[in-house]
């Protein structure tokens, strides 16, 4: 097959686009009615399924996807479930210590947490701090675990396969770029339909998600170079999902949504910026020890 990379992008964003399309053409544009889910759902798997066929049919393409699961992913499993978590309580810090909100699920005190919303699996109630924070961690990686399943219909497109394509033809930072750049605007009709972004559909579709993203793949392609396979990357996919996504609509704001999105935005940047520089760190030291030693 000639240029499978091109026939890949085009073939996953003309899947994407005419589910999305048409999951928004049976609910009447409504994204918040429920019955557009099959057709999300479905969207979601396309990334996967464009690289079961595109191994299918380019032998060459199979050794380029990180598809296996590997021990060194049990390794950075925890961050992928942790630093989702992190921006999700980092969001809701930011909000209570300004002044612009509260989250309807728990009331914080020094000498605990009321807990009075969510589906926490260590149930609601006050709760001392470590009996809280066992509840956080409890239900992030049980909801991380189911919501990777979905995350996995993604990642294997998006960091099992594209990464190491982009990367390798433009280089790091450029290739991480145009990965995050994909990524949002594969996502193009729901964002203009006000999904994510309600209150600012278009300063959402063509500003804040490709930042967002752009910043969040510096993470996953950090995720998924130390394991060597996507996996870590779908299990972070689903925690930003679940956990994430949860804690932050949790969110009651006396402020315009912007002031929520422009949070959350802060916050992956400078997890992206440090990720960004642990894989340049990491990319001189692998230079560094390929390099022969004088006088060899």
């Amino acid at each position: 097959m000639r240029h499978p990379l091109l026939v890949y992008c085009v073939g996953i964003f003309a899947a994407s686009w005419t589910l999305q399309i048409a999951g928004l053409y049976a609910v009447g544009g409504n994204v918040e009615n429920t019955a557009i889910n099959p057709w999300l759902a479905a969207a979601m798997f396309t990334p996967a399924l464009g690289v079961l066929v595109l191994m299918g049919f380019c032998k060459a393409v199979r050794k380029d996807v990180l598809w296996k699961p590997t021990w060194r992913a049990l390794a950075v499993a925890p961050y992928a479930v942790f630093i989702p978590t992190l921006v999700a309580f980092g969001i809701v810090a930011t909000f209570v210590l300004t002044g612009w909100g509260h989250s309807s699920f728990f009331a914080f005190s020094p000498n605990g947490v009321g807990v009075i919303g969510g589906p926490w699996l260590l149930g609601r109630g006050q709760q001392d701090w470590p009996i809280f924070i066992w509840n956080v961690v409890a239900t992030g990686v049980v909801y991380s675990l189911i919501s990777m399943f979905f995350g996995a219909g993604e990642e294997l497109g998006w960091r099992g396969y594209l990464q190491g394509q982009l990367t390798e033809r433009f280089g790091l930072l450029n290739g991480l770029v145009l990965l995050g750049l994909l990524w949002s605007f594969w996502h193009l009709p729901l964002l203009l339909a006000g999904f994510n972004y309600p209150e600012n559909r278009y300063l959402g579709a063509f500003v804040l998600s490709p930042l967002l993203l752009i910043s969040a793949s510096f993470f996953l392609a950090w995720l998924t170079l130390r394991a060597r396979s996507f996996w870590p990357a779908a299990l972070a996919h689903g925690a930003g999902d679940s956990i994430q996504g949860g804690v932050t609509t949790s969110i009651q704001s006396n402020k315009p949504g912007l002031y929520v999105y422009l949070t959350e935005l802060t916050l992956i940047a400078i997890v992206g910026l440090i990720f960004y520089l642990l894989l340049v760190r990491t990319t001189k030291m692998t230079n560094r020890l390929s390099q022969p030693l004088p006088g060899e």
